[in-house]
C-alpha cells in the first residue's frame, strides 16, 4: 500500500473542497450583505482551519468571483432551449441580457466587487487551465457562439473575425455594465437594448439591415 494519493483522487478531493468553500461562501454573499461578509467566517461556516481556506482562495474576492461563474454557468444552462428557438443575434442575446439584468439588479454589490477583481488582476499571472468538468461559466464564449452562427446566417457580416467582434462586444457589456453601477437609476435592460443596436449597427451584415429594420432594430 502507497501513502502517495493517485493525482486523480488529489485533483477530486481538491474539487470536493473547492465546490464545498464556494456553496458556503454562495449562501453568506446572499444572506449577508457582500461587505460584512468575511473570510475567518467563511472558514467557520465552512467548518475547515483558515489556512484551509487560503489555499485555496486568496481572498473573499477570488471566492466570489468563482461564486459568480459558477451562478453564470447554471444561468447559462437554463437559457440554452430559448435561445435554441430564437432567431438573429439581437433577439437572441437579448434573452441572456434580459437575464443578465435581473441578476446584477439583485447583486450590485457583488457586480461591482467582482468587476474590481477581475480589473486588478488583469496584470497577474495567467490561471491554470481548468479541467473540462469545471463548473464555472464564461459569458464571452456564449457572445461567440451567438456570433459565429449569425455570420453563418448572414445576420452579421463576415469583415470582421468573430473573435474580434466577441471581443468588441464583451467591452461594450462591460461598460454598460460599469455606467449603470455609476449610475445605478439607469435601466440596465434598457442600456442593454440600445448597446446591442450599438453593436448591430456596426457588425451586422449589409444585406441584413432592411430585415433589421423590419424587426425595429434601430437604424
Amino acid at each position: 500500500m502507497t501513502l502517495v494519493e493517485e493525482p486523480g483522487r488529489r485533483e477530486r478531493k481538491r474539487q470536493q473542497m473547492v465546490a464545498h468553500l464556494v456553496g458556503v461562501a454562495g449562501r453568506l454573499f446572499e444572506t449577508q450583505p457582500y461587505p460584512s461578509v468575511t473570510m475567518e467566517q467563511i472558514a467557520l461556516e465552512a467548518d475547515v482551519a483558515k489556512r484551509t481556506l487560503y489555499n485555496h482562495f486568496p481572498t473573499k474576492e477570488a471566492l466570489l468571483a468563482h461564486w459568480l461563474e459558477a451562478e453564470l454557468k447554471r444561468d447559462l444552462e437554463r437559457l440554452l432551449p430559448e435561445l435554441k428557438r430564437r432567431h438573429g443575434f439581437a433577439e437572441r442575446v437579448s434573452i441572456e441580457l434580459d437575464a443578465s439584468a435581473d441578476w446584477c439588479q439583485r447583486h450590485p454589490a457583488h457586480l461591482a466587487a467582482y468587476l474590481r477583481h477581475r480589473f486588478l488582476s488583469m496584470g497577474d499571472a495567467p490561471p491554470q487551465p481548468e479541467p473540462p468538468s469545471s463548473d464555472r461559466g464564461d459569458i464571452a464564449r456564449l457572445w461567440h457562439a451567438l456570433i459565429v452562427d449569425a455570420q453563418a446566417a448572414g445576420d452579421i457580416g463576415d469583415r470582421f473575425s468573430a473573435t474580434q467582434l466577441t471581443t468588441w462586444f464583451h467591452h461594450l457589456y462591460l461598460g454598460t455594465l460599469m455606467r449603470w453601477l455609476i449610475e445605478p437609476t439607469l435601466a440596465l435592460r434598457d442600456e442593454f437594448t440600445q448597446m446591442v443596436a450599438l453593436f448591430m449597427e456596426g457588425a451586422a451584415s449589409r444585406s441584413a439591415e432592411p430585415a433589421q429594420r423590419a424587426r425595429g432594430v434601430p437604424h
